[in-house]
């Protein structure tokens, strides 16, 4: 087969001068130390088409799951270890004017102690004391709560709270110190004479509240004794709870029943309707301080507030209260209330102390009470402004 001139070129032998043969080395040499160029290869168009609907995919599951996740509670959620303040405003928006005295914690949460005005008696006092669950979750209001009126009372008020479940941290006895000679507030129970101390807490403004749990039962009597600094007993009553309102909080039972017959004589009576015609002391020379007493109770019964006010005491040496003030800030008590105060006022013994005295008698619930009054210059009887004691 015959070659092509150009392969025959190719078998022939290639001679070189030394000059050459030096040059072809250098340029070999300078090849090989060189690096090769390397060219961008241009990515595809469709490439990034495609990485794109992926990514896109990819949020469309990602972002509900994400979502779902943050409506469901974790049970890696760290919960404070104190309520936050926040958290317990929004409890408590719903109480006007409310008040926290004190946060003690229990084991499963916090019982929180506060006070409020009643929506409809602005001037009426609620003391209050709320149980706050602590869950995996966070701050949980519960059902178990308790409350009372500061109305008359003059000593010391009290509320029973029972527990509603084996998680609660009740029994809870609590109430407010009103009487500045009371230092100390102490619990004894009848049957067994076992003495309960407990602890004493001063709001902001210097009022001064009582509370301790404790094992005492809803159906179990026990006292409330008032002391003084020097431990000495000035207030005391028998107390026994029955099973009564919701959340465990409980009624005190009627242990005096006869206190309910509360009424005027007829010469009361007669002098009751001379008296809202026109008020002359003359009408009262002829009645008991303890008739006078039941006059000013019906009175409040009837609302008569003009009335009402003009059966205190005009003496200037004692407390005195502006009449249009008094009318103005006078709330009004329901007929609940009037009766749990002083019905059997009718039945109590007048202490004479010569320009002043008072009546003890037992309400309904067989608490011992005092109501005071002050003898006027004409000699007729007058009631004390805040008279209960």
């Amino acid at each position: 087969m015959k070659q092509s001139n150009d392969f025959q070129s190719l078998n022939e032998k290639i001679t070189m001068t030394d000059k050459e043969r030096e040059k072809v080395q250098e340029l070999i040499n300078l090849r090989m130390n060189t690096s090769p160029e390397i060219r961008k290869a241009t990515t595809p168009r469709k490439y990034y088409v495609a990485l794109g609907a992926a990514a896109l995919i990819f949020m469309l599951i990602l972002i509900p799951a994400i979502f779902n996740n943050l409506e469901k509670p974790s049970d890696s959620v760290v919960v404070a270890d104190e309520i936050p303040a926040e958290r317990l405003e929004e409890m408590l928006i719903h109480y006007d004017n409310n008040e926290i005295i004190h946060i003690e914690k229990v084991d499963s949460g916090v019982v929180v102690f506060f006070t409020y005005h009643n929506k409809k008696e602005k001037n009426i006092e609620m003391v209050s004391a709320m149980f706050i669950r602590k869950t995996k979750s966070g701050w949980e209001e519960t059902t178990e709560s308790g409350e009372h009126a500061i109305i008359d009372q003059a000593d010391i008020t009290h509320e029973f709270i029972s527990p509603i479940n084996e998680d609660s941290p009740f029994p809870l006895i609590f109430g407010k110190i009103i009487s500045s000679d009371i230092q100390e507030v102490l619990l004894k129970k009848v049957e067994t004479k076992q003495e309960i101390k407990t602890e004493k807490v001063i709001s902001k403004n210097g009022e001064r509240y009582w509370f301790t749990f404790t094992d005492i039962k809803p159906d179990e009597m026990f006292e409330i004794h008032g002391l003084t600094r020097d431990g000495q007993v000035i207030y005391s009553i028998d107390t026994l709870y029955g099973n009564g309102g919701s959340g465990g909080s409980h009624e005190l039972l009627e242990a005096n029943p006869i206190a309910e017959n509360f009424g005027l004589t007829a010469e009361e009576l007669e002098v009751y309707e001379l008296l809202k015609t026109e008020f002359d002391t003359q009408h009262l020379l002829s009645l008991s301080p303890i008739s006078i007493a039941k006059l000013y109770v019906q009175a409040t019964l009837d609302d008569e507030r003009e009335l009402r006010y003009d059966f205190y005491t005009d003496r200037q040496d004692m407390m005195q209260l502006d009449k249009e003030e008094y009318l103005s800030e006078m709330g009004n008590s329901t007929p609940e209330q009037i009766r749990d105060t002083f019905f059997g006022i009718q039945d109590g013994v007048f202490h004479d102390q010569g320009d002043s005295g008072y009546i003890s008698y037992t309400n309904l619930y067989g608490q011992e009470w005092g109501f005071s009054m002050v003898k006027e210059e004409d000699g007729s009887w007058a009631v004390s402004f805040m008279p209960i004691q």
